[in-house]
């Protein structure tokens, strides 16, 4: 037998696998095994009820067996099995009705088996609506006939015609063991399906967990690499800060031609390293997503103009043709914005361009696109007539890590996250860098910005002079445990005539501060005994109101995200990363002896 159930099989595999759906294939085999099976079923049929002479069961069978034949060529060729799985139910309601009305006049086993057939293929062919409706009109003639069994006028023919017991008792036994398979060949692809999702289930149960491990494990990775970054940077940064701050105080000295180009070279160096530290630890922010833009009035003027003058320098050097055009629209304006990221985005492609540019001229373009009474659009443009970047290479040079060849790499340096870098920036400002490009002819970047902005004050726009005049009255602790930091903000301090007292640690400050009167403190962060956290708490909590309000800047060379919410906590008023540019620290010194001033004694 089983040499004549495989291709069956494989037939009935082959139609049902056009559906997706593993309930809509169960459904199509269910058919089609049903059909299949009834031409034996009906062909037994026809030849017994031919054998015996009864005419009408022999019609009827005949005109199933060929409906089964035509069922099933309409299944395979158009694919409609839906459709002949109505017409089989309609057909089986009809046997219910012609059993009852013609040839049985009553409600037999075979009636009963063909109306249980009919209600159990619709629920399981066609879901709730349609084995509603078929069963409604199965189980209708019975109720109407057990309630009008004696009026005559239900009766539509001559009487019932007789059958052979033994055919009779073949057809119930098959309907039977159909209804049996029905259920049984259903329940089964159901009860597959369900183990099937329940193993589902539980696997993507565990890979959950496992994910969750995996994700957990990669926080912890990524914490720690926070962590490491937070050290390495202020590890790295305080001896940057004492030879980029001696190199400035040195330079402030009136030193010989010879040691000024000698000591621009120190610092120059410095600055690149530092610059280099920055990228990496800046680009670990984007990726943590800490990174937010400050909304903060500026001059865009005299941002332009610092940044010129940051990069004169390097094209000097390499004798190159260095332009700055400011559209005139821009005087009188404080635009509201980010200065810090507006200048590493503008430092990182001047940079770029006076690096990959060996002869002829870089520029900084800003031009106006729109003006309103709030908001203004500028235009940025670099362009150089550096080397270019090859078509096929052009958008490779935005990922991180990733320059435009290797040779790239060995000739010229870098890290590979500057580009990087300014796209996320101005991915924050909603803006697009675009970029064009021809190898040896030059590349140009350009992007837009939107910034709110204001009229500015005349005294807003008042430059800040190093003479010390201002300042040189102040009375300034300094908290700092490193020798060599404590060098370089004392010969800052003195370029203003300002004479420091120093305190090796935060106890110590606290208790000078008891001791002298001071009109602002430079604190460190980290120090032995007590760091300048708890230092600055405790300042806070002295009773005396004139020595609790005391201004206190932070110093750190440690640039986490945590470091400015931490110092606002602790009750400092500012703080400023090592190594600190010493005009930003001349400005806060200036900005809160103002503010202290300001403020009635009490």
């Amino acid at each position: 037998m089983l040499h004549l159930y495989r291709p069956i099989e494989k037939f009935v595999h082959g139609i049902a696998s056009v559906e997706p759906d593993a309930i809509d294939q169960a459904r199509i085999k269910l058919l089609l095994y049903i059909l299949l099976l009834y031409l034996p079923y009906t062909a037994i049929l026809i030849a017994a009820y031919y054998l015996g002479g009864e005419s009408p069961h022999l019609i009827r069978v005949s005109i199933v067996f060929a409906s089964c034949l035509v069922w099933i060529s309409a299944i395979y060729y158009l694919k409609v099995w839906r459709t002949a799985s109505h017409i089989v139910l309609c057909s089986l309601t009809l046997a219910v009705w012609s059993n009852m009305f013609y040839y049985v006049h009553n409600i037999n086993v075979e009636t009963l088996q063909l109306i249980w057939f009919a209600c159990a293929l619709s629920f399981y062919m066609h879901g709730l609506k349609w084995g509603w409706f078929y069963s409604a009109i199965n189980i209708l003639p019975v109720l109407a006939f057990t309630a009008n069994e004696n009026q005559d006028y239900f009766y539509l023919g001559a009487g019932p015609y007789t059958v052979s017991q033994l055919t009779y008792l073949f057809v119930i036994s098959y309907n039977f063991l159909w209804i049996i398979y029905l259920h049984y060949y259903f329940f089964k692809v159901f009860n597959h399906n369900f183990i099937k999702l329940t193993t589902t289930k539980n696997e993507l149960k565990a890979l959950n967990e496992k994910l969750k491990t995996t994700l957990e494990d990669l926080q912890r990775t990524s914490n720690a690499r926070m962590d490491f970054l937070s050290t390495m940077s202020h590890e790295l940064r305080t001896p940057l800060n004492g030879v980029i701050g001696i190199s400035n105080a040195l330079l402030l000295q009136n030193p010989r031609e010879d040691q000024t180009e000698n000591l621009a070279v120190l610092k120059f160096s410095a600055e690149n390293l530092l610059l280099l530290i920055n990228d990496v630890l800046d680009f670990n922010k984007f990726e943590s997503n800490k990174v937010e833009l400050e909304h903060i009035p500026f001059d865009m003027g005299v941002l332009l103009e610092n940044n010129y003058s940051i990069i004169k320098l390097k094209a000097r050097e390499k004798m190159l043709d260095l332009k700055l055009v400011v559209p005139e629209d821009l005087k009188g304006k404080l635009v509201m914005g980010d200065p810090t990221r507006l200048t590493q985005v503008l430092l990182n492609l001047l940079n770029n361009a006076i690096k990959f540019t060996e002869r002829g001229s870089v520029s900084l373009g800003v031009h106006t696109e729109d003006l309103t009474d709030t908001h203004i659009t500028l235009s940025f443009v670099i362009i150089d007539s550096g080397i270019g970047i090859a078509a096929d290479k052009q958008q490779n040079i935005f990922e991180p890590f990733v320059q435009a060849s290797n040779s790239t790499n060995r000739n010229y340096g870098g890290t590979g996250l500057g580009l990087p870098i300014v796209k996320r920036v101005l991915t924050m400002y909603n803006s697009v860098i675009k970029m064009q490009s021809m190898p040896n002819v030059g590349t140009s970047f350009s992007f837009e910005i939107v910034f709110p902005y204001k009229e500015s004050n005349p005294e807003n726009s008042h430059q800040l002079h190093n003479n010390g005049k201002e300042l040189a009255h102040l009375k300034i602790l300094v908290a700092e445990d490193n020798p060599i930091n404590v060098l370089v903000i004392k010969k800052t301090l003195e370029q203003w005539n300002i004479k420091p007292v120093i305190a090796e640690n935060g106890k110590i400050a606290l208790q000078k501060v008891v001791e002298n009167d001071f009109d602002i403190i430079l604190m460190d962060l980290y120090m032995p005994e007590m760091d300048g956290y708890e230092a600055a708490a405790a300042i806070r909590k002295l009773s005396d109101p004139g020595k609790s309000r005391i201004p206190i800047i932070a110093l750190t060379a440690d640039v986490n995200n945590s470091v400015a919410l931490k110092v606002e906590e602790s009750g400092m008023n500012d703080y400023l990363p090592k190594p600190f540019d010493p005009n930003d620290l001349f400005q806060k010194l200036r900005k809160l002896s103002r503010e202290k001033s300001a403020v009635p004694q009490v």
